[in-house]
C-alpha cells in the first residue's frame, strides 16, 4: 500500500441470486485526490459503492481504511471510521431550516433543551469551513437545486470525514452550481481527503479528477491517471465498443406538414412561447435548469393547465386538460425524474410497460395475459432491457434500463409513431455513454418514422446531435431559434445566460 493511501480494496467480490455484481475488485483511493468511478449501468458501481459505506458486505476480499483493516458492519459504522456519502437524490426535511438540517440528530441542547445559538453557531463553523455562503434561517425549501446540495455535504462534514463519495453529483445542477460545487471539491482535496466521483459525464470527470477506475461487468477492466487517456478511448473501456460521439449529417425535413403548432402559450413558469414541430422533425430546447423548459413540456402533455394562447394539433386547436387527453391525441412524454414521474417502482417491468396500452390487451374489462406478456417480451428484447425477467419489480433495476422501460411502454402503446409527438424531458439523464447512445438511436429513429419530437436537455452536446433545430429558453422565454447547423455549443450557452432577442419563426 502506498504511504498516501487512504482506502484500499483488494479482491472484493460480492454475488446476489443469479447474478456476481463483483469479481476480485481492486480500488485504491488516496489523499488528496479526486478519483472517478466510471462503468455503463449494472457494470458494480452502485454494489462496490454499497461495500465502502456499510450498506453490503463483500462476499471476499478485503479493504483497509488509514492502513486498519475496515469491514463495516452497518452504514452507523462506516460514518464513524470516516465515510460519507452525498447521493443523487436529496436527504433534506425541506421545513426545516439549513441550520436545523445540518445539525438534524446531532442538536445541542441544554436542560433538555434545543440550544438554538449553539445550533446556528455549529452550522455557521460548517458553512465557514465549506467556504460558501448559505443563509442559515432559510428554509431548505425554498433553496436552489445546487444550495440543496451544499447543505447536503454540510451533513457529512459532522464527522470529519476522511473519504467522501459524490453519486452523480451534478445530474440536477446549472453550470454555474457545478463550478461552485468543484471548487468544494478542489478545497476538500487540498486538506488531504480522498473523493469518490461517480458521474456519467465526460467532460466533468475530464475536468476535476485526477484518476479514473473504470468497471465493467463486474471487473476493474483499467485505472489510469485522467491526463493520459482520451474521452475516446474511455468510452470505449465502458461500453467495449465504439461509440458515435460526432453528430449524424443533417436530415431535410419539410417544411409542411406542421405537427404541433404552439402559439403565444402561457403558463405556470413561462410565457408567451411559440414553436413549431414538424413531421420526422426532432426540435430542441435548451436552457438553464428553471427556464421554464419542463414546464412548457409539460403544459403540452396535459400535465399543467395552460393560461394563455393556444395548442394546434396537426393544424387544429386542441384543450388537453388531462394526461390522457393528450395521449388519446397522440402525445406522450418521457419526463425528467423516472422515478418519481416516470415509473411505478413497485409494480412489475410488465406491469410497467403495458400500462399505457390497457385497452390494446384487454376484452370486456378483462387483461389478456398471454397477448400482454407477447407484446411486453418483444419490447424488451426490441430495446435490450436487462431484467431477470417480465415480472421482475421495476425499481430492482439499473437506472439505464429503468429509463429504456419509460421509453419502451410509450413505444408499445404508439406502435404506428407516424404523426406522433414524443416529448423528451432529459432522457439521458443519469444513464451511461452505452445506453445513452441506444437512447440517441431510438430518438432519430422516431423522427424517421414520420413522429414529431421535442427534447428538453442540459447536455448541449446531446441537443447538438439529435436536434433539426433549437429553441433556447430564458426565464420562461424563448430568446432564441436557430437551425443546428447554423450554431455552436458556445451560442447556445451564450443565449441561455444573456439577454437576447427572440428569433423570428422558422
Amino acid at each position: 500500500m502506498s504511504a498516501k493511501s487512504l482506502f484500499v480494496a483488494k479482491g472484493i467480490t460480492k454475488s446476489f441470486p443469479g447474478v456476481r455484481a463483483l469479481s476480485g475488485v481492486d480500488f485504491r483511493v488516496d489523499a488528496g485526490e479526486i478519483h472517478a468511478l466510471l462503468g455503463v449501468n449494472g457494470a458494480g458501481k452502485s454494489t462496490l459503492v454499497k461495500i465502502i459505506s456499510g450498506v453490503y458486505a463483500p462476499d471476499s476480499g478485503q479493504m483497509l481504511l488509514d492502513g486498519e483493516p475496515f469491514r463495516p458492519r452497518n452504514v452507523a459504522e462506516a460514518i464513524e471510521r470516516g465515510i460519507a456519502i452525498v447521493y443523487q437524490e436529496r436527504t433534506l426535511i425541506p421545513y426545516l431550516t439549513v441550520a436545523e438540517n445540518v445539525l438534524l440528530g446531532y442538536e445541542p441542547t441544554h436542560l433538555s433543551m434545543l440550544n438554538d445559538s449553539k445550533l446556528r453557531a455549529s452550522a455557521r463553523e460548517l458553512i465557514e469551513r465549506l467556504g460558501v455562503r448559505l443563509d442559515l434561517d432559510r428554509e431548505v425549501r425554498r433553496l436552489g437545486e445546487g444550495e440543496r446540495q451544499l447543505v447536503d455535504i454540510l451533513r457529512i462534514l459532522r464527522g470529519n470525514p476522511k473519504i467522501i463519495i459524490l453519486d452523480e453529483p451534478t445530474a440536477a445542477l446549472t453550470q454555474t452550481e457545478t463550478e461552485r460545487l468543484f471548487s468544494v471539491l478542489r478545497r476538500f482535496r487540498e486538506q488531504g481527503m480522498g473523493i469518490v466521483f461517480v458521474s456519467h459525464r465526460l467532460d466533468e470527470v475530464f475536468s476535476i479528477t485526477d484518476r479514473i477506475t473504470v468497471l465493467r461487468d463486474g471487473k476493474v477492466v483499467n485505472t489510469t491517471r485522467t491526463n493520459a487517456i482520451t474521452k475516446r478511448d474511455l468510452s470505449r473501456l465502458m461500453v467495449n465498443r465504439e461509440i458515435a460521439l460526432h453528430n449524424p449529417s443533417e436530415r431535410k425535413v419539410s417544411t409542411d406538414n406542421i405537427l404541433l403548432d404552439i402559439r403565444n402559450l402561457s403558463g405556470a413558469g413561462f410565457v408567451e412561447c411559440s414553436l413549431k414541430v414538424r413531421r420526422g422533425e426532432v426540435v430542441g430546447m435548451a436552457g438553464a435548469i428553471g427556464a421554464g423548459r419542463t414546464e412548457v413540456l409539460e403544459t403540452i402533455a396535459g400535465v399543467r393547465r395552460p393560461e394563455g394562447g393556444k395548442i394546434l394539433l396537426r393544424g387544429k386547436e386542441v384543450a388537453l386538460r388531462t394526461p390522457e387527453q393528450a395521449v388519446i391525441n397522440g402525445i406522450a412524454l418521457v419526463p425528467e425524474k423516472r422515478a418519481e414521474k416516470g415509473i411505478i417502482e413497485r409494480l412489475s417491468v410488465r406491469d410497467n410497460l403495458a400500462l399505457p396500452s390497457l385497452r390494446q390487451f384487454s376484452r370486456f374489462g378483462v387483461v389478456l395475459s398471454r397477448k400482454e406478456s407477447q407484446s411486453v417480451s418483444r419490447i424488451i428484447e426490441r430495446l435490450g432491457i436487462v431484467t431477470p425477467g417480465i415480472e421482475s419489480q421495476v425499481r430492482n433495476l439499473s437506472g439505464g434500463n429503468q429509463q429504456k422501460v419509460v421509453f419502451g411502454k410509450w413505444l408499445l402503446a404508439f406502435q404506428d409513431v407516424r404523426d406522433m409527438i414524443f416529448l423528451f424531458d432529459e432522457p439521458t439523464e443519469g444513464v451511461d455513454v452505452g445506453i445513452k447512445a441506444e437512447m440517441w438511436s431510438i430518438i432519430r429513429d422516431l423522427a424517421g418514422r414520420g413522429a414529431g419530437v421535442i427534447v428538453v436537455s442540459s447536455e448541449l452536446e446531446e441537443i447538438m446531435y439529435l436536434s433539426d433545430r433549437i429553441y433556447v429558453m430564458r426565464e420562461g422565454k424563448i430568446v432564441k431559434h436557430t437551425r443546428t447547423s447554423e450554431t455552436t455549443q458556445e451560442e447556445l450557452l451564450h443565449s441561455m445566460l444573456a439577454t437576447i432577442e427572440a428569433g423570428s419563426a422558422i
